[in-house]
């Protein structure tokens, strides 16, 4: 006999998040442990007992794995599938984890887009895209699942076809702690999506490329015509606003901006400017996507 439940975990590299559900992804309860792969290798299983004993559960219900807990520094390497990709070549591809809880493991793969001039991956967020697909009541063409590494994804009705990404959030992380900028930059100065933002915003929508405008959130503030509290700010604008541009000649139709909520905001901010529609859908999608994964390949 299928168990009745099962357990749906997203593990990335700072946080592992899981999720006791039933049959239709319903979330029964949650725990979240501040324990990514990195801080927790050579302990992952017992990392996984840990918060499968604050879900209270049996030790019947299978556990189904998603993330960077699947990548090559993770607990057992996931291979990546090829998109175009459906929920079924997901579920054809799991990874069996062998271990010592008594329980069916199974890591979910990522994705591997080869149509361009170099290999394209995702992990972790093939399973929020199925959970998407899943979503009767409105169909996205263009997904925008802004992060670290912000991915642009192309779907239709029931598959993820390709995506790109863009190394949006490191490129600024790396310029606020390690440029020449970061020496002007107010010491408690925020990224807040206000004017500041606004003018990167459209700093990115003149004829410059990129290279060249970063140099003038100095010449600006030197200059006395940009507050250092606001070049965090200005940053943000001008990098997000490349980012949405060199993305807007392919998006077709709303976009779905699946993510957290304040890194949702300024893309939110950046694709209205455009006057590019779009809808925010919350982060936890994952566990219908995981639900919907874990049906697939008879897990319940």
């Amino acid at each position: 006999m299928q168990p009745r439940s099962f357990i749906a975990v997203d593990w990335g590299t700072t946080a592992l998040r899981a999720y006791l559900c039933n049959q239709a992804g319903q979330a029964l309860a949650t725990i979240k442990i501040n324990a990514g792969i990195q801080s927790r290798q050579g302990a992952f299983e017992e990392t996984l007992r840990e918060a499968i004993a604050g879900l209270s559960t049996d030790g019947a219900a299978p556990v189904l794995m998603a993330g960077m807990i699947g990548s090559r520094q993770g607990w057992r390497e996931a291979a990546y599938v090829e998109t175009p990709c459906d929920v079924a070549r997901l579920a054809l591809h799991l990874t069996d984890v062998p271990n010592g809880l008594g329980r069916t493991i199974a890591i979910v793969p990522g994705l591997a887009d080869l149509s361009g001039p170099a290999p394209d991956v995702m992990r972790g967020e093939e399973t929020q895209l199925l959970g998407l697909l899943q979503r009767q009541n409105r169909r996205f063409a263009t997904v925008c699942m802004p992060g670290t590494h912000c991915k642009w994804v192309h779907m239709s009705a029931t598959e993820i076809l390709g995506f790109q990404t863009f190394m949006t959030g490191e490129m600024f992380q790396l310029l606020c702690d390690h440029s020449i900028l970061s020496r002007l930059m107010a010491p408690t100065a925020g990224g807040a999506a206000g004017p500041a933002f606004d003018r990167g915003l459209d700093m990115a929508g003149t004829s410059g490329a990129l290279l060249h405008q970063l140099f003038s959130a100095r010449t600006l503030c030197l200059f006395d015509r940009l507050p250092a509290a606001d070049i965090r700010s200005y940053l943000s604008g001008m990098l997000i606003g490349h980012e949405v541009r060199a993305a807007a000649a392919s998006i077709r139709g709303p976009v779905a901006l699946v993510g957290e909520r304040r890194l949702t905001a300024f893309y939110e901010r950046a694709l209205a400017r455009l006057g590019i529609a779009q809808e925010r859908i919350d982060e936890d999608i994952v566990v219908e996507g995981l639900a919907i994964i874990a049906r697939a390949a008879g897990f319940v």
